[in-house]
């Protein structure tokens, strides 16, 4: 993977504490330089009598300053000794945080996401739906760091790479199989297919074919650490029921996704389960 920048939103809460152990393994693993990120945003105008509008105007640079401060504070309890980089930007968040990731070319986004319990489908937020739909970046998200005593794994174990067979597959396998070879995980290929569309071996064989050619095109021996499924969704279960019940199955530490298009129909969109599958996952997502 190209790792050498991660941007890494911090809001000060308990959910950045907590994601922040996977994203200093990351950037050791790869020598990447993080960069934390605060968008301020920006106040709604005032409105006074015959509907004139007026922007509320206030000193901003010593705000500024001190989320600086903060930010250089959060970056020496969490990444000491380590290359960091702190940025306080004016702008709506998620437009911020994807021009970000696109000017530094970073490898990767890590958006912890505030979802709470049974309810966190409904809280999850407009930023990260935003930031799914906008950027070119792979997105590293969890619904479960709400707190710092949920910290995510920082050395994934096992990795489930969850695949529908269009023609972003490839690269999903690629980019879960190179973060095994290079974390010493197992990997485990979901291939999910719609209820009436398994006749035959066909998807054990399309899956196999998928895989050989991600592991040409990173150069990775699949021979060791790696498992195939073929789930069929049946009983109006979801794709991402399907997901989160065979990553709880296998205690996985990380779902790696494909976003898809943005054209086609629903199965051929994984864009279109992104945000469901990043909802129920019992485990972070990297949706790439």
């Amino acid at each position: 993977m190209k790792l050498q920048n991660i941007v890494f939103p911090v809001d000060f809460s308990g959910r950045s504490h907590a994601a922040a152990p996977f994203v200093q393994s990351l950037a050791r693993r790869y020598g990447a330089t993080i960069t934390l990120l605060h968008a301020i945003q920006p106040l709604p105008p005032m409105y006074f009598d015959m509907g004139a509008v007026y922007p509320e105007a206030f000193d901003q640079e010593p705000l500024t300053a001190t989320l600086e401060a903060r930010l250089r504070a959060f970056a020496d309890e969490e990444f000491p000794r380590m290359a960091t980089r702190c940025s306080v930007l004016n702008g709506e968040p998620a437009r911020v945080i994807v021009d970000c990731a696109h000017e530094l070319d970073a490898g990767m986004i890590a958006l912890p996401t505030h979802g709470y319990g049974l309810f966190r489908r409904a809280l999850l937020g407009s930023v990260t739906s935003k930031v799914l739909h906008d950027s070119r970046v792979p997105v590293w998200t969890s619904a479960h760091c709400t707190e710092a005593s949920h910290r995510a794994h920082p050395q994934p174990r096992l990795i489930l790479a969850a695949i529908d067979l269009k023609s972003e597959a490839e690269h999903t396998l690629e980019t879960a199989l190179e973060m095994a070879r290079d974390m010493g995980a197992a990997v485990e290929i979901l291939h999910i297919e719609p209820e009436g569309h398994v006749t035959s071996a066909v998807p054990e064989v399309e899956v196999e074919r998928v895989l050989v050619g991600a592991a040409a095109a990173g150069a990775i021996d699949v021979e060791e650490r790696r498992e195939e499924r073929t789930e069929v969704i049946t009983n109006g279960e979801s794709v991402a029921g399907v997901v989160r019940r065979v990553a709880l199955l296998k205690r996985a530490d990380l779902v790696v996704i494909g976003r898809g298009s943005m054209h086609g129909n629903l199965l051929e969109r994984m864009h279109s389960h992104a945000y469901s599958v990043i909802c129920e996952s019992p485990c972070p997502v990297l949706s790439v």
